[in-house]
């Protein structure tokens, strides 16, 4: 009996040692370390620019380097600012190309025509007589060998070609006198200058060229009896209505217009990936961004001309056809006297013009 009682009390005494071991509160675990303070974040490098426009802030083409400029600045962040210029503010006007070179810009948007003394080549990358219109000239440089054939000639001289950018063509004349016949060309004396006026000196036209501010005065005066100055909406902002006769279309001594965007190559090349294609991308947004406008604005004043009494007319095909067919004369012989790009030019773009026009693209 005695070991029963004795074996009933260890087992109520151990139950009641488990109850008490069940039933305490566990040791709290130890606080965890504070995590340790971020170090702030180094601000991310800006990168600045200095971009200088062929162009002067009153001239309508000066928005192109505005409107990429912008863009640049924008899309990027304000990692790369660009820190805009108008013509002469760094380097001479039109002599931006060699600003590229020496480093004085890093960035430009100006005439193909400001290279011409590295090569005479790069002046009929945005104006050929006798060949492309502004619509295809867009597409060479965007689905032809343009945009290649441009890189390819800039890429020796330290600069990337980023893309060309669109003006209006020029009206073939503005005259005092009816042209009707091909005899009436060499009546002309007419202020032009580059292929289109040495295919006119051919054809037997006096040429001679003189700034835009002494036209006006020169026709009063008879110094000159013909000249073009870009398109309709530049004439009539001139106020060249009130000296000329006579308004002759054609696209075919100034068919194209416009220029090319470039950058310092070790300027880009220093540039992160992502800042790269900004900047590629803002240049080819920016192809058409003054022609979309001129094209309404040259309409425009196109009517505003002819209500003021000018006569508006086509160039007469006999003088047209006799034009472009002077134009292949002076390109054949072109071709083998200037450098080496010059005929791989001449020749893209015939072939070109060809391939556009067979699919009635004009």
């Amino acid at each position: 009996m005695k070991k029963r009682i004795l074996a009933l009390v260890m087992i109520v005494t151990l139950m009641s040692v488990l109850a008490t071991i069940g039933c305490s509160t566990p040791a709290p675990a130890p606080a965890p370390a504070p995590a340790p303070t971020p170090a702030p974040a180094a601000p991310e490098k800006v990168i600045t620019w200095k971009m200088q426009s062929g162009f002067v802030t009153g001239d309508p083409w000066y928005m192109v380097a505005d409107a990429v400029a912008n863009r640049i600045n924008t899309a990027s962040g304000g990692r790369l600012v660009l820190d805009l210029y108008a013509a002469g503010a760094i380097v001479p006007g039109y002599e931006e190309t060699e600003g590229l070179r020496t480093g004085a810009i890093d960035m430009t948007q100006t005439a193909n025509a400001a290279s011409m003394h590295l090569d005479t080549a790069f002046g009929l990358l945005e104006q050929m007589p006798g060949c492309m219109t502004n619509v295809q000239l867009k597409y060479w440089y965007t689905a032809g060998e343009g945009a290649a054939l441009a890189t390819e000639m800039y890429e020796p001289y330290g600069i990337t070609f980023l893309g060309p950018w669109l003006a209006a063509p020029e009206d073939f004349a503005y005259t005092n006198f009816p042209l009707e016949t091909l005899s009436d060309v060499k009546k002309l004396k007419m202020r032009t200058a580059g292929p289109g006026g040495e295919i006119l000196t051919r054809m037997g036209a006096a040429t001679v060229f003189m700034p835009g501010g002494e036209l006006y005065e020169s026709m009063q005066r008879g110094v000159i009896n013909a000249f073009e100055y870009g398109s309709a909406d530049n004439a009539w902002d001139m106020g060249f209505q009130e000296v000329m006769d006579y308004l002759y279309i054609s696209l075919t001594r100034a068919p194209s217009d416009g220029g090319y965007l470039g950058v310092r190559t070790e300027a880009f090349n220093a540039l992160p990936d992502d800042l790269k294609e900004i900047v590629k991308l803002a240049a080819e947004s920016s192809l058409d961004v003054y022609y979309n406008g001129a094209i309404v604005k040259a309409a425009v004043a196109l009517q505003d001309i002819k209500d003021y009494g000018v006569s508006v007319q086509p160039l007469p095909k006999e003088i047209e056809d006799a034009f472009v067919a002077e134009a292949e004369a002076f390109f054949n012989e072109k071709k083998s006297k200037e450098g080496t790009y010059y005929g791989r030019v001449v020749e893209s773009m015939r072939a070109f013009k060809v391939l556009c026009e067979a699919q009635g693209i004009y």
